[in-house]
């Protein structure tokens, strides 16, 4: 096995893992609510923890693999998520349960920390090595919810957390020997003080979404923290010597136009997921039953995740995004149409996941690497990162407050719809070399 092999397929059961990991708890959400007595509001919040933790923690961890390598900030995670997924399985209380899902969080930063180590074997191929991971880890999300109901249903809702956990043990124990060491390593200081304040602005804005349909009053006050922050935050990064993040890269239109379509993605598909098992439980659906008739999106990501890549390759990220967008796009108008039996809902989530989203994730997160250095991979990687986990914050409280509100579903289906195809105006803004992207 030669060493691009091995890294490869360190970084693919990674991706796979993570992916699950982030989604386990949302068809099992009923089952933690009852094991440890949480309210509405306190389910919310651990649905969310981990999305919040990840864009969070995503450009701080990005910018240090970018910056001392990657290998060793992806094994500095993986032993993290390891230990969350553990405290996640044995906790007994909100409190412990919660801060297990925050260590799980900081796996939202081992996708463009991946993105950091996979460059360097598949220089000649990124936008391949790019599709596989981001198929893998949509794959991964699949695969999450497929297990999850027969898990907790079969053995426990120990074993959710448990199973995953030894997976990225065992990788964790392998990547040294298996990915490449750092080259080109900075050992420039940190900007902790702009690491703060950006923290706390994405802190912040997050919880202002996770607590709008609660109270208006603090989801404000939470928006003017989040503001100020911000600005603190780019006054602090134009005076420092070694900024967080180069203000130059999110000016790159490639960067900024593909993290507005990421996080377009982000509160369409989260939308959706979160709506697809409210409706199937209305038809009497257990937590196992669910995760089947998701089975078939599953089977589609396995083999559009590495073809996607090999898609933008041939026909060029614009052509890709279209394709994407617009596929997700048509996944969700079906199921705002056609919802009345299970096997069209099956059917609008294999095209809307099962295809759309992994050809449109390969796209943007390939148009940002693109329009960087090898040396911001991480951190341009980590915008779109973050923009996809805003999105899907802010998609999945549209989406619970729609039902609250007692809105049908379709309405809730159109409006994801409309989400996802808005960014299509901005594809001719994309401003990069695409003979880079084809290699």
């Amino acid at each position: 096995m030669t060493g691009s092999t091995r890294s490869m397929a360190v970084l693919a059961a990674l991706a796979v893992t993570i992916g699950a990991l982030e989604s386990i708890p949302f068809p099992a959400l009923p089952l933690l609510q009852r094991e440890l007595g949480l309210d509405p509001a306190q389910a919310g919040l651990l649905s969310t923890t981990l999305i919040i933790t990840s864009a969070i923690t995503m450009p701080i961890v990005a910018k240090i693999a970018d910056d001392r390598g990657g290998r060793r900030t992806l094994l500095v995670l993986t032993w993290c998520i390891v230990a969350g997924a553990v405290l996640s399985a044995f906790a007994t209380t909100f409190p412990a349960i919660l801060l297990g899902q925050f260590l799980q969080g900081l796996g939202g930063g081992v996708l463009p920390v991946s993105f950091v180590v996979a460059r360097q074997p598949f220089s000649e191929s990124t936008p391949v090595a790019v599709g596989v991971l981001t198929g893998l880890f949509t794959v991964g999300t699949g695969l999450g919810v497929l297990v999850a109901g027969p898990l907790a249903d079969a053995l426990s809702r120990q074993w959710m957390f448990l199973l995953p956990a030894l997976v990225v043990a065992a990788v964790a124990l392998v990547a040294p020997f298996a990915l490449p060491g750092a080259r080109n390593v900075r050992r420039a200081r940190l900007d902790w003080l702009g690491g703060l304040l950006l923290a706390l602005a994405l802190a912040s804005l997050m919880l202002a979404l996770f607590l709008a349909p609660q109270g208006l009053l603090a989801a404000a006050a939470l928006l003017v923290v989040a503001l100020a922050s911000g600005a603190g935050w780019v006054a602090v990064e134009r005076r420092a010597e070694h900024p967080l993040i180069d203000l130059g890269v999110l000016r790159a239109r490639g960067v900024w136009t593909a993290s507005i379509t990421a996080g377009a993605l982000g509160a369409s598909y989260s939308a959706t997921y979160f709506l697809v098992p409210q409706l199937l439980s209305g038809f009497g659906a257990t937590a196992t039953e669910i995760s089947l008739h998701l089975f078939p999106t599953v089977a589609v990501a396995v083999v559009v995740g590495p073809l996607s890549g090999l898609f933008v390759r041939r026909a060029g990220v614009r052509v890709a995004m279209v394709v994407g967008l617009a596929l997700t796009a048509s996944g969700t108008l079906f199921l705002a149409g056609w919802h009345d039996v299970p096997w069209q809902i099956a059917a609008g989530m294999l095209v809307t996941l099962g295809l759309g989203v992994g050809t449109a994730s390969t796209a943007t997160y390939t148009a940002v690497i693109a329009s960087v250095g090898e040396q911001d991979t991480g951190v341009a990687a980590a915008t779109c990162g973050i923009a996809r986990a805003i999105g899907a914050a802010l998609g999945v409280q549209v989406a619970a407050a729609l039902l609250t509100a007692g809105v049908s579903f379709q309405l809730g289906f159109l409006l994801a719809a409309a989400v996802v195809l808005a960014p299509l105006v901005l594809q001719r803004k994309i401003r990069f070399s695409e003979a880079a992207v084809r290699g």
